[in-house]
């Protein structure tokens, strides 16, 4: 496993490696301190599991490393770090196209239980910003490919199928494992995903479960 590590407060990396290590003692661990270093490490390491970033770096303004990432490696699992926890923040980064949003002051058991959920293809989102996410709806300034439903509009419908696939694809279930819960052919999990995204306006993963929420789903 290959993971990628920036973050500019020693503290921080030394913590985090520690952790890493623990998770898999064969862990190949990259570390980088800014912006520049970021962007270096995705170039050198583009078979990268995942990325553990930190979003106020030097060099980096808002979240524009974030997209410059994603613009250069989009499969790239990215769990942005932050000191700063707020329900705008999660939702920016998610439509942005990062795989979770982890606080720092996350507890450690919490914290590893999040990036073995990413690892296995999950979205992270933490548990008690979720109702806060749903309730603020749509991000002014953000890219808005997520289309939330207005206010008295019709709940969007998932037949009973689409729904035991969403549940699944919540979990970070990836296809295969989709096909064999649900003994289905991997073309017809596809179909199914497809319809799911397009009932909720979503291109990915994130923005359909972020819709599916908002849309009163119950998915973990």
């Amino acid at each position: 496993m290959k993971i990628l590590l920036v973050d500019d407060h020693a503290l921080i990396t030394e913590a985090l490696s520690a952790l890493l290590l623990d998770l898999d003692p064969e862990v190949e661990l990259h570390v980088g301190n800014d912006a520049d270093a970021a962007l270096g490490l995705v170039g050198a390491h583009p078979d990268a599991d995942l990325m553990l970033l930190d979003l106020n770096l030097p060099g980096a303004t808002g979240t524009s490393l974030l997209e410059a990432i994603v613009a250069r490696e989009p499969d790239l699992k990215i769990l942005v770090l932050s000191g700063i926890v707020d329900a705008r923040s999660v939702l920016r980064v998610l439509q942005l196209g990062a795989a979770g949003f982890l606080p720092k002051s996350m507890a450690t058991e919490t914290l590893t239980a999040a990036i073995r959920f990413v690892l296995s293809g999950g979205v992270y989102i933490p548990n008690d910003l979720i109702e806060e996410a749903r309730r603020l709806g749509p991000l002014s300034g953000a890219p808005q490919r997520v289309q939330d439903p207005a206010p008295g509009s019709q709940r969007v419908s998932l037949t009973g199928r689409q729904e035991q696939v969403l549940q699944l694809l919540a979990r970070g279930a990836p296809i295969k494992v989709i096909c064999r819960e649900l003994s289905l052919s991997e073309g017809t999990v596809k179909t199914h995903v497809t319809a799911i995204y397009r009932a909720f306006g979503a291109n990915n993963r994130t923005e359909a479960l972020l819709a599916a929420r908002r849309n009163g789903y119950d998915i973990s």
